[in-house]
């Protein structure tokens, strides 16, 4: 039986055009199947489009020629409270998508009622309460004793998680991790991977992961997608994970620039 993609990128390009006047290209026809529960691993240099992607996908920005489905059907017929509600996104920065000097449980509550009439006072309820303690637990960041402080006052590792809980409480059909462990200690961040690894095999999340940790790619998806000057220039299948190192991903990507530095340097 034929597997359906649970997200179709077709003939996707982007273009801006700087204050100079001047056009730079930020996605170049890029054609992309990602099946359900799939973990997809984003690398590249700066500039290579990663960013501009997670913004097409969310329907932040609108692309200029092709198209982006969900099952099916394109995002751009889809209204933005229901695209809010079928995609999650973890960003780099951890003050990004949260209510700073809300509480954690004012927090999860709003994302909660994403896309949603917000009947805030509804939510707050004893049983929502223990609900969140129990998914809160598992990250061992003390966090199911801080549901009344303010995210303001939460460490960085500790808004990560909430914004994790936050983007996968609606289960959604697409979740986006946009770099976002980058910012915590190598052991927070192991912690919070292993974490979200998890969360993304119970809820059977598909899931689109940009990292600059290549052992993170490696050891966390199913595919790796290789992103250059707003194209996607290579995808390692899983067999070819399976026998690739951090090393060959490395000189992948130095080969990438050099490659481009001799051109503009003949």
């Amino acid at each position: 039986m034929n597997v359906k993609p649970q997200i179709q990128l077709t003939n996707v390009y982007k273009q801006f055009i700087r204050q100079t006047g001047e056009q730079v290209v930020g996605l170049q026809d890029l054609n992309l199947s990602i099946f359900p529960q799939e973990v997809i691993g984003i690398i590249g240099t700066n500039g290579a489009g990663k960013s501009t992607l997670f913004n097409c996908l969310t329907g932040q920005i609108p692309v200029d020629l092709g198209d982006i489905e969900i099952e099916g059907q394109s995002i751009y017929s889809m209204s933005t409270q229901s695209l809010a509600r079928q995609i999650g996104r973890v960003f780099q920065d951890p003050n990004m998508g949260t209510a700073p000097r809300m509480t954690v449980f004012e927090n999860l509550m709003l994302a909660n009622k994403r896309g949603e009439k917000r009947l805030m006072g509804r939510s707050l309820t004893a049983n929502n309460r223990q609900g969140l303690i129990e998914k809160l637990k598992p990250f061992k960041l003390d966090l199911e004793n801080r549901l009344d402080v303010p995210i303001e006052n939460l460490s960085g590792g500790q808004r990560q998680a909430v914004s994790l809980v936050m983007a996968t409480l609606l289960q959604p059909k697409l979740l986006l991790l946009d770099e976002y462990t980058a910012s915590l200690d190598p052991r927070t961040a192991k912690d919070v991977m292993d974490m979200t690894s998890q969360l993304i095999q119970e809820y059977k999340l598909t899931t689109i992961m940009i990292t600059h940790q290549l052992q993170d790619a490696l050891e966390y998806c199913d595919r790796i997608v290789v992103m250059h000057q707003g194209k996607i220039v290579k995808i390692y299948s899983n067999e070819q994970i399976k026998s690739t190192s951090t090393t060959d991903l490395y000189q992948y990507l130095v080969d990438l620039v050099d490659i481009e530095s001799n051109k503009n340097n003949p």
